[in-house]
């Protein structure tokens, strides 16, 4: 995909280039024709002038034998005469033999021609370029010299009127006159012509480069700015997909940019929140932004309580750092949100993992302590009962200080149940034998407050592995604090699993008078209790089994659409 949109990328630059080749090439082909055809042009213009200067002298001749004063040298004279126009080099005749018979450069006469002609025909015509020894070029056109007209008789004739007539001309007849034509201003015009096209070629050239590189830095510029805008548009995606809150405010405080978790904490819309002052929205001076817009070259990280629209409150860690621009100067701020709702549960339970640590610890001591002069009481209370028979006052003593000691025994069996290492012992159980078995446990209690307690467990529900004793333990107290606040009612004890079967969850539900709110944020704590014959342990242990394995339990009181009731429920992994 990448080489092919690179191919896409790089085909309007090549069709650019392909263009400009097609007419460089166009305009050079056009510009070599068209010098061609300038040449042939003025070789045809000289070659014209040649052919008029060779008639009008052959018009001379004919002139001078009809007037009759045609004599031997007046040839020689007509070409001498003839010869001193510029645009002529020389003229000279040759006969069939080539030799020169007149030249209008005596001092050439003698010479012979280049010409290498068998016979010449009364209408030959021919034309050449011949380079002289210094260099210059000459335009050579040769006829044949025919200065008597077809119509009058010709010198082969007998008779004195006609041997009169061409008298001084019968001997040039079957000669053959070459005009010499000077290419001076036709070169000129060439030099200038070719100079004129070297000039436009070396501007076509000038323009094909300049085009091919402004072609080039343009497509250069077009992925630099494609790259920058895949740049722009990724780092616009990842600062939108932070799981942090990002907000870029300027030196007025006015928020310039936001991404979507900022959105979501401060619980507003991006029309609530662009273009707006940040004070309206935050506490710019408790968070420290305030003293960072102040003070540029300072950062601030401080936690704050958010409240949104609704009242909920947020616990909100605010940091705000300074931008600057490449001239040094401060352009804004970028503030970074952090919820801290997860990372203040963690420092609860962890407080509250140390404070049940330390409590266990007492309480292992306090009831070994308290257990060895537990015996020895309890052991001389039933003495007593048993040897006050006689006695009954005595012996009630003796009794109520028996119920006291089961009493404390009690409390301090609970006591080492909390205390107990957080270690379990996981193995498969029936989770619906378990739940049977703890609501025989409490159906005699049940019956006697006139309370209902009823099962609803998954049918594919099966074995899970699970502590048993524990979980055992953990449901008998959520069981048994149902039993106090649920006289006359009804008792709800619930099993599912997740379609996954990754999480059991247990659930004891009460229609009972419910747990007052001031009370929500304590019950798990030791030793609270609002019973009085209750210890504050019970679901201080529920909690410790659950963390033992790594469960959740979660209470809600009152219940949906009620006044009352208190559901608790447990939730944990099945391994």
């Amino acid at each position: 995909m990448r080489i092919l949109h690179t191919k896409k990328l790089f085909l309007p630059a090549f069709a650019i280039i392909t263009v400009v080749s097609l007419l460089l090439v166009i305009i050079g082909v056009s510009t070599f024709l068209n010098l061609n055809r300038e040449k042939q042009k003025a070789m045809s213009m000289v070659h014209r002038q040649g052919m008029a200067l060779i008639r009008s002298m052959e018009a001379g001749a004919r002139s001078g034998i009809k007037m009759r004063i045609w004599q031997e040298d007046s040839i020689a004279n007509l070409i001498r005469e003839v010869a001193k126009d510029d645009s002529i080099e020389y003229i000279y005749l040759f006969d069939a033999k080539g030799k020169i018979t007149h030249h209008s450069d005596p001092s050439s006469q003698e010479e012979t021609t280049t010409w290498r002609v068998a016979s010449f025909g009364s209408d030959w015509v021919n034309s050449r370029i011949v380079k002289l020894s210094n260099g210059s070029k000459v335009y050579e056109i040769a006829k044949y010299f025919s200065p008597v007209q077809a119509s009058l008789p010709g010198p082969q004739k007998n008779g004195t009127a006609s041997k009169n007539l061409y008298a001084g001309v019968h001997q040039h007849f079957g000669e053959t006159i070459v005009f010499g034509m000077r290419l001076r201003t036709f070169e000129a015009a060439r030099r200038s012509d070719l100079n004129h096209a070297y000039v436009m070629a070396a501007i076509l050239m000038v323009l094909g480069a300049s085009t091919f590189f402004f072609v080039f830095i343009v497509q250069n510029y077009y992925l630099v700015e494609r790259t920058l805008k895949k740049t722009q548009d990724y780092t616009q995606q990842l600062v939108a997909s932070m799981a942090s809150g990002l907000l870029s405010i300027d030196t007025n405080g006015k928020v310039v940019s936001s991404n979507r978790a900022a959105l979501k904490l401060l619980g507003r819309k991006e029309t609530e929140l662009l273009g707006k002052n940040l004070r309206s929205i935050l506490d710019v001076e408790s968070s420290g932004i305030q003293s960072v817009l102040k003070n540029p070259k300072t950062s601030s990280e401080r936690e704050i309580t958010y409240h949104k629209t609704g009242g909920e409150a947020v616990p909100l860690n605010i940091s705000a750092s300074p931008v600057f621009e490449e001239t040094g100067t401060c352009s804004g701020l970028v503030v970074e949100i952090k919820d801290l709702t997860e990372i203040k549960l963690l420092e609860e339970k962890v407080r509250r993992s140390e404070k049940l640590a330390a409590i266990g610890k007492l309480a292992a001591g306090v009831a070994h302590e308290i257990r060895n002069p537990m015996s020895s009481i309890s052991g001389f209370a039933h003495f007593l009962r048993h040897a006050l028979t006689d006695r009954p006052q005595e012996r009630e003593y003796a009794e109520i200080m028996i119920k006291e000691m089961d009493r404390i025994n009690r409390v301090v069996s609970d006591l080492l149940s909390f205390a107990r290492p957080g270690s379990t012992e996981l193995v498969p159980t029936n989770i619906a034998d378990l739940i049977e078995h703890v609501i025989s446990l409490v159906e005699a209690d049940a019956k006697t407050k006139n309370v209902n307690i009823q099962s609803n467990i998954d049918a594919d529900l099966g074995e899970i592995i699970v502590d048993s004793y524990q979980v055992t333990q953990a449901l008998l107290n959520l069981v048994l604090n149902a039993l106090r606040f649920s006289e006359d009612g009804l008792i709800l004890v619930h099993a599912t699993t997740d379609s996954n079967r990754s999480r059991l969850t247990l659930q004891v539900e009460d229609n009972g008078s419910g747990i007052p709110p001031e009370n929500m944020t304590n019950i798990f704590d030791p030793f609270f209790t609002t019973h009085a014959e209750g210890t504050g342990l019970g679901l201080a242990i529920v909690h410790k089994i659950v963390e033992n394995h790594h469960g959740e339990i979660k209470v809600e009181s009152p219940l949906p659409g009620t006044s009352g009731g208190t559901c608790f429920t447990i939730t944990i992994p099945i391994s």
